[in-house]
């Protein structure tokens, strides 16, 4: 699994670690370490790496930005059971830099993402984005809307501008969802 934006809070990493053999690749610019909700017990499997995730690397950055596609050349891996992310409205990029570096397939299971209704993108910009998404295979199985900024009035007009989505890659022949090998390299 990779987990971008983990800030001090890894209670989701933790059950993961908890309920599975799987390691935890974790990255965000923001700490310096996973949450004290990773157990000591797991601590082995979770890797962490104080670095923003982008669509283009930029290690000239203090802390460093990388593409996901060279984070994973750099770690040795060529496919992704679960991508995690909550990276601020950086979503957008990271994605279609990933889409952009893997044009054949996109190496990835499942898709965990917070998504940021907010600043720069219109609608006819966020639908472009995810037509991108789904034409990639990727397909929504699950929303959930974070009402955190219309509880805490952030947004000023009571909108909700986040949501948490879990995509599946329906093409993805590695997935043990659609019948692919369970065995990994």
């Amino acid at each position: 699994m990779y987990s971008f934006g983990v800030r001090d809070e890894s209670s989701f990493e933790n059950a993961l670690l908890g309920r599975t053999a799987c390691e935890v690749w974790a990255y965000d610019y923001s700490v310096v370490d996973l949450g004290e909700q990773l157990e000591a017990a797991h601590r082995a499997r979770a890797h962490f790496v104080q670095a923003g995730v982008s669509g283009r690397t930029d290690t000239a950055r203090d802390p460093p930005f990388y593409s996901i596609a060279d984070l994973m050349r750099g770690n040795g891996h060529d496919y992704v059971d679960i991508l995690k992310m909550d990276i601020e409205f950086a979503e957008f990029e990271a994605l279609d830099g990933m889409a952009r570096d893997f044009p054949a397939e996109l190496p990835v299971g499942q898709l965990l993402v917070e998504m940021h209704f907010f600043h720069a993108l219109d609608a006819k910009g966020y639908l472009e984005w995810w037509e991108r998404l789904e034409a990639r295979g990727l397909r929504p199985t699950w929303t959930e809307p974070n009402l955190l900024a219309v509880t805490m009035n952030l947004n000023g007009d009571k909108s909700p501008t986040l949501a948490e989505y879990t995509l599946l890659n329906v093409r993805d022949r590695r997935s043990v969802v659609f019948g692919g090998n369970t065995q990994r390299d």
